[in-house]
C-alpha cells in the first residue's frame, strides 16, 4: 500500500513539473479544438491532479465559460445515479432539482451548485445549463417522458449544433448518444423504452411538488447496445476532433455531425446495436 501511494505521489509530481497547464492554455487548446465564442458546449469530464490542470474544479469550469463567451452556453448532464435508469427508478423516492446531487463527477456537481446555473426538472436525465438561453434549454423537460428525446435539452442542443467535449473521458461517455437512440427507435426490432412510463415525485426550484412521468431504457436495449459501432463510424468519417494538452486528452464532436452519421448508417441498414434474435452481452 505504501509503495502504491508513493508511486502515485511521484506521478503527480512529474505531471505537475512537466505536463501541467493553466486556464489560459486550456482556453487556447479549446480554440484549436474548434470551440468558438457563442458556442454551446456539452462537457463530459474527469478531474484529478494526474491530468495536469493547475487550478480548482471551479476554475476549470471558468475556463470553459470563457471559451464559449457571454453569448454561448455551457451544459453538463447531471444524472443522479451511476446504475441503469431502470435500477435508479426502482429505488427513487423523490427527485429534488435543488438538492439531488449529480453523480457525473466533481465538475458536474460543483457546476450544479453555481447560482447562475439552471437545472432541468427531469428525474432521469437532468441537464445543467449556464448562458443567456439557459431558461429555454431547461423549459419543459419535465413534460418529456423520453428524457433525451423530442423537446428535451438534447434536441435543443442539436438544433444549435452544439459541441460535445470530452475532457479526460472516453467518447463512450457521450450522453447525447441516447438522443441518437431515440431517433432510430422506430426501426428497432425491440423496445427501447419500458412501458408504461413511471410516475416520479419531483420538487422544482421554487420548492413546489409535482409528478413527472418518465420512461427507462429496457434491459434488452441496454444489452444490445454497441457504442463501439457508432464510434468507429464517427472516427472513419473524421468527425471526432482531438487535442492533447499537458496530461489531458480532449475530444470534441458536433451534435449535427453525430446525427448525420447516424442517419447515414440508418440508410445503409446499420445500427449501433446487436440486432440478432439472441444478442449476447458485450464481451
Amino acid at each position: 500500500m505504501w509503495i502504491k501511494a508513493r508511486l502515485l505521489d511521484l506521478r503527480r509530481r512529474f505531471v505537475q513539473a512537466f505536463l501541467s497547464y493553466d486556464a489560459a492554455q486550456l482556453v487556447a487548446a479549446l480554440r484549436a479544438l474548434g470551440v468558438q465564442p457563442g458556442d454551446d458546449v456539452m462537457l463530459h469530464s474527469a478531474f484529478g491532479a494526474q491530468h495536469g490542470f493547475r487550478g480548482s474544479v471551479d476554475q476549470l469550469a471558468d475556463a470553459f465559460l470563457e471559451a464559449v463567451g457571454p453569448d454561448g452556453h455551457l451544459l453538463m448532464v447531471s444524472l443522479p445515479y451511476r446504475s441503469s435508469t431502470l435500477q435508479y427508478l426502482d429505488r427513487l423516492k423523490r427527485f429534488d432539482v435543488r438538492k439531488t446531487p449529480s453523480m457525473m463527477g466533481l465538475v458536474s456537481e460543483h457546476f450544479r451548485r453555481r447560482p447562475a446555473v439552471l437545472r432541468s426538472l427531469h428525474p432521469t436525465h437532468p441537464m445543467l445549463v449556464h448562458g443567456p438561453r439557459a431558461g429555454w434549454y431547461v423549459a419543459g423537460h419535465e413534460h418529456c417522458a423520453a428524457g433525451c428525446g423530442a423537446g428535451t435539452p438534447f434536441e435543443k442542443f442539436a438544433e444549435r449544433d452544439g459541441l460535445a467535449v470530452f475532457f479526460n473521458v472516453p467518447l463512450d461517455t457521450f450522453t447525447f448518444f441516447h438522443h441518437l437512440e431515440h431517433l432510430v427507435n422506430p426501426d428497432l426490432p425491440f423496445a427501447l423504452y419500458t412501458q408504461p412510463p413511471r410516475d416520479v415525485p419531483v420538487v422544482d426550484r421554487d420548492g413546489r411538488e409535482s409528478t413527472v412521468s418518465v420512461h427507462a431504457f429496457t434491459p434488452e436495449a441496454i444489452r444490445r447496445r454497441r457504442f463501439a459501432l457508432l464510434e468507429a463510424a464517427l472516427r472513419e468519417r473524421g468527425l471526432v476532433a482531438q487535442r492533447r494538452i499537458g496530461n489531458t486528452q480532449i475530444l470534441a464532436l458536433r451534435a449535427r455531425a453525430a446525427i448525420a452519421c447516424t442517419e447515414e448508417m440508418r440508410r445503409a441498414g446499420r445500427y449501433f446495436y446487436e440486432l440478432s434474435s439472441a444478442a449476447a452481452p458485450p464481451g
